[in-house]
Formats: structure tokens, C-alpha cells, sequence
């Protein structure tokens, strides 16, 4: 089987927590089976440092970490890429759509390659 991109948001108190929900809400949308080219293929994440992406676009620093093949997350089996997005305008509009205003914890973006 091949493999393709993904990018989530997710929010959690940790981010264990959000990769958590990302993970469970992808299988919930796209199946149990495997090779859902999502999230749900993955088993865990590295989180890349806040030095990497600070005062720039995450969505952008996520897409340039999949086109360089960054070894971090360059595996379709491997672990996803965690980007905290708190404080970003995406964070923000994230938040609204789904009721979090005012609550504890952050927004974080997920990505790289899944199986499918």
C-alpha cells in the first residue's frame, strides 16, 4: 500500500490528550480498518520544538517538514508530527468552532505520513 499527507487539529490539556482525541475522532470518521490515509493510523507523535516554528506559520513549518522528508516523520508507520498552535489565529478559530473558548489547554497541529 501507499501513503499520503495528513494535517489535524486537535485540543487537549496535554498533548497526549489531543493526539488522543485526534486519533479516536479520525477512526471515528474513517473507519477501523487500517490504511485511512488520517491520523488513525498513528501510534504516536514527536513533538517539534518550539525554536523550529516560532513567529511562523505551523501549517507552513508542517509542509515544509513533509517536502525536506524530515527523518522525524518522514515514515508512514512512524510517529506524526505535534506542533503546538496555542496563541496562532488557527488556535483561535479552532477554539470557537468547537465550543472551547475559555477552556484549559491547547490546540495542537498533527501531521506527516499515513499509511494508505
Amino acid at each position: 500500500m501507499g501513503a499520503v499527507t495528513f494535517e489535524t487539529l486537535a485540543f487537549g490539556t496535554t498533548a497526549d490528550e489531543a493526539f488522543t482525541s485526534a486519533v479516536e475522532d479520525a477512526k471515528h470518521m474513517h473507519g477501523h480498518s487500517g490504511y485511512t490515509g488520517t491520523i488513525a493510523e498513528k501510534t504516536s507523535f514527536t513533538v517539534i520544538p518550539e525554536h523550529e516554528h516560532k513567529g511562523r506559520q505551523k501549517l507552513t513549518v508542517a509542509r515544509e517538514l513533509i517536502d525536506q522528508e524530515d527523518q522525524r516523520i518522514q515514515r508512514k508507520r512512524g510517529p506524526a508530527g505535534a506542533i503546538n498552535c496555542s496563541g496562532t489565529k488557527a488556535a483561535k478559530r479552532y477554539r470557537e468552532q468547537h465550543g472551547l473558548e475559555g477552556k484549559h489547554g491547547d490546540v495542537w497541529l498533527f501531521f506527516g505520513w499515513a499509511a494508505h
